[in-house]
């Protein structure tokens, strides 16, 4: 997939969303696969009027739109749409922002679209208009990151806890590898939030299955960068230049290796140093970062599953039919220092200019 000019065009496209929708901080998709411009067929403000629908419509809702990630999850989702001859839309906040994902399911409901499926920032919060939107008659389901207690019905994505528990055995591995086994460790971590579902579940099966194989870790500091890919290098550099190293970091995604490697020398020298360093995500830069010394091992997800299988189950729910399971799980993919070239050589470069 092709994202071409994708970060330095962002702002701009905040600009020019601004002049369509009512609402500030939220929007349809910014860019198509190509990196250009998409151009919304309507405004925020028309597409909140409820009026009569001829179409199918399912709107995906991802935590943010300034992260790339989630545009492997679009571009599969419009591809069953165009096939099933659904109307797919792209809504989201511009940043990751509870109480815009919020407005946008509420503006959802009053247009009475046929389905919802979204990727929750907070699934405490999120869950009342979740239910609001059920009790409308409207298919909800979640993708990438749950509302467990919500009355959704059924989240497509990773299995969080399985994913931790394949870092914690990566890190078990890696630490008996160094022989670092029998003395205690300084861990930092990287993650999006407090609030997210996925992510929680992905550090208590890290932090679990690596005690539990003996491994003593001692979280020394935690990095919270909003699910902001344009911040977290930087949090992570920063943080390695003050001094206060660590013997392991751990990140729930792979937010700070969308940078490119040479921004993150001082983590670099860290590795080199014997640093311990596990993430999850195997997207393109991820792997890149990887294959030049950046991570020891990775887990991967499948967003294109993700997109794909949210929208083709949905599709069946609002049309009467019965839905597999209320968990679709798109699997995991293993990265260790033998196979990230293998890896990489199937993932698409990200042209990030």
């Amino acid at each position: 997939m092709d994202k071409k000019r994708f970060f330095n065009k962002i702002k701009l496209v905040y600009l020019v969303l601004a002049l369509f929708i009512a609402l500030p901080g939220c929007g349809g998709s910014t860019y198509d696969k190509k990196g250009e411009e998409a151009k919304p067929s309507t405004s925020y403000e028309e597409n909140s009027k409820v009026s009569e629908k001829k179409d199918i419509t399912i709107a995906m809702v991802p935590k943010s739109l300034d992260n790339p990630v989630f545009l492997d999850a679009l571009e599969q989702g419009e591809r069953v749409g165009r096939e099933l001859g659904v109307k797919v839309e792209w809504l989201g906040p511009m940043q990751s922002d509870t109480n815009v994902q919020i407005a946008i399911v509420e503006s959802l409901i009053r247009r009475k679209v046929d389905g919802i499926v979204i990727s929750c920032i907070d699934p405490i919060k999120i869950k009342p208009v979740i239910d609001k939107a059920v009790e409308a008659g409207i298919k909800v389901a979640t993708f990438d990151s749950d509302s467990p207690g919500s009355n959704r019905l059924f989240y497509c994505g990773t299995d969080n806890y399985a994913a931790g528990v394949a870092c914690g055995k990566a890190l078990i591995k890696e630490v008996k590898a160094k022989g670092k086994d029998k003395q205690a460790l300084d861990l930092l971590i990287m993650t999006a939030d407090k609030e997210s579902n996925n992510l929680n579940k992905r550090l208590n099966g890290f932090l679990e299955t690596a005690r539990a194989g003996g491994i003593q870790l001692n979280i020394t500091g935690t990095l919270y960068c909003n699910d902001d890919v344009n911040i977290a290098g930087d949090m992570l550099e920063n943080h390695i230049k003050t001094g206060d190293t660590p013997d392991v970091f751990f990140s729930t995604g792979g937010w700070p290796f969308v940078s490119p490697p040479e921004s993150l020398p001082g983590f670099h020298a860290w590795c080199k140093d014997g640093g311990i360093s596990i993430l999850v995500d195997t997207y393109y830069p991820v792997l890149e970062a990887a294959e030049k010394g950046l991570a020891d091992s990775l887990v991967g997800q499948n967003f294109n599953k993700m997109g794909e299988l949210s929208i083709k189950n949905l599709y069946k729910a609002i049309k009467g039919e019965k839905i597999p399971s209320s968990f679709i799980d798109t699997g995991l993919e293993l990265g260790n220092k033998n196979n990230f070239a293998k890896l990489l050589q199937g993932k698409q470069r990200w042209e990030i200019k």
